[in-house]
């Protein structure tokens, strides 16, 4: 087995932002695989009250227009926002609007085995209700990829997120 260079060793041990930084060839942008937080799961059940088919209306990263066409940054931290006007009335009562969402972008390639092309992934792995705490969620949302330029993935700033038990 051939070794790798100290040099790729190293590159491969940081982080998006300092592997960007120290030089490195390239960043890893595909997530790794990883239990949810400690008690999302008993949160997700007990306290927020949500359903193994629960679909949550998100408008994606709040810091960017809600309807447009924006740029994510694989590995850079997101706030997730449910939107006024939701229609679902399931949705207003286990995630009303002004509930945030917190996580992190991702990239995956149709290079890294994915049949349906790029995608955008976004891990949430906590929430806050208005006038509640915090709690520690296991929420996705996987969408259309339509641009991908230098670390960065263009899709649109509205979607929806599921609960799961594990990530993908």
């Amino acid at each position: 087995m051939p070794k790798k260079s100290v040099a790729a060793v190293e590159c491969a041990s940081l982080s998006l932002v300092a592997a960007l930084a120290a030089g490195c060839p390239g960043a890893q942008i595909r997530p790794e695989s990883f239990t949810c937080p400690a008690g999302a799961e008993e949160a997700m059940r007990e306290q927020l009250h949500w359903g193994g088919s629960e679909v949550l209306s998100l408008k994606l990263d709040d810091r960017q227009s809600e309807w447009d066409e924006v740029w994510f940054t694989a590995g850079a931290e997101v706030v997730g926002v449910v939107p006024k006007g939701i229609s679902s009335d399931r949705q207003k009562a286990v995630a009303p609007p002004g509930t945030r969402f917190y996580g992190k972008a991702y990239y995956l390639s149709d290079k890294m085995g994915r049949a349906d092309g790029p995608a955008l992934v976004i891990r949430y792995d906590r929430v806050k209700l208005p006038g509640q705490d915090d709690y520690p969620v296991c929420v996705v949302h996987e969408g259309t990829v339509l641009a991908f330029k230098d670390g960065r993935v263009k899709a649109l700033n509205r979607g929806v997120g599921f609960p799961v038990d594990r990530w993908p």
